[in-house]
């Protein structure tokens, strides 16, 4: 029965994707008013994490950044959909819906180290990182392949919305049955050993709040507050002597986003796991401050486990 419902809710979902993406943007419209004014998706997680973060503006100052949020979120619904039908990565690449703004730091960081490590966050649409050789419209190549690009994930307790995300995540891949870089995040220390003496690029979706206790969690400042933070990519990055990079996703416009690649260090294992993160949390808030709706207010940001 669940092959069944995941078969049938692919067909839908690509039927529906191979809508134009203006059409996708106008239902996402649809979807953000469903969530933010009528179900109230989360509404009161929303605005608990922009008091904490913003403590110097009162609820009606607060109150646009959860209005541009909830847009944010119908687009990306919209846009993970559509994603979802690229199976020819030339339809990605004319729609141009995400764009690597600095490719030579990318390839320099790759060349830098025996691996990469990079970490990103819940900004922009994290649901399109699999489309990455499709993103590079200048003259510099970017060096990831599907050989070598990893994306470490957690899988989720639905068995039939795993399945269905992994098929939407690697659309335009030739090979999206057999991708071998779709790494559960328990399995990455193994991995990361057995293919130690080849080059990959591992891709870590990094969040302040972590999925369970650990003895590794650390205490970082984020937002002028101490917050947990998970710390697999710094310790897989140090323990082989990675390059780590802190990758952002800036909304430019509606459809269009800038990737762009921010050295943290060239070799991992000269520099701490702590100072690492916290590396990373202070790029990750500045960008968050530029643009406060273009990130997932509807976790727990500040809350400790």
């Amino acid at each position: 029965m669940r092959k069944i419902g995941t078969w049938l809710m692919l067909g839908l979902l690509r039927l529906l994707g191979l809508l134009p993406l203006r059409v996708h943007y106008a239902l996402g419209r649809f979807v953000a008013w469903l969530a933010g004014d009528v179900l109230r998706y989360r509404r009161d997680v929303v605005m608990h994490n922009l008091t904490k973060a913003f403590p110097e503006r009162n609820v009606w100052d607060l109150k646009p950044i959860r209005k541009e949020f909830y847009r944010h979120f119908g687009e990306l619904v919209a846009e993970t959909v559509w994603f979802g039908a690229c199976r020819n990565p030339k339809r990605l690449r004319r729609a141009r819906l995400v764009e690597i703004e600095n490719p030579e730091e990318a390839a320099r960081l790759f060349d830098a180290a025996p691996s990469m490590v990079v970490m990103y966050s819940h900004c922009g649409n994290w649901e399109l990182y699999g489309g990455i050789e499709s993103y590079n419209y200048s003259d510099t190549p970017v060096p990831f392949t599907e050989q070598n690009f990893c994306v470490v994930y957690r899988e989720m307790s639905s068995r039939m919305w795993d399945d269905i995300l992994r098929d939407n995540r690697f659309a335009p891949l030739k090979d999206r049955r057999n991708f071998p870089g779709y790494i559960e995040s328990r399995d990455i220390i193994r991995y990361a050993f057995s293919h130690r003496d080849e080059k990959k690029v591992y891709n870590v979706n990094t969040d302040q709040r972590p999925y369970f206790v650990s003895p590794g969690n650390l205490d970082v400042d984020f937002f002028g507050q101490r917050v947990q933070t998970m710390t697999g990519a710094a310790a897989l990055a140090r323990k082989f002597g990675m390059s780590v990079a802190y990758l952002s996703m800036r909304r430019e416009r509606q459809g269009h986003y800038l990737l762009h690649y921010t050295p943290i260090c060239e070799d991992a294992s000269k520099m701490s796991v702590q100072d690492i993160m916290q590396t990373y949390y202070t790029l990750l808030e500045k960008d968050v401050r530029e643009q406060p709706g273009n990130y997932l207010w509807t976790h727990q940001r500040f809350a400790r486990i």
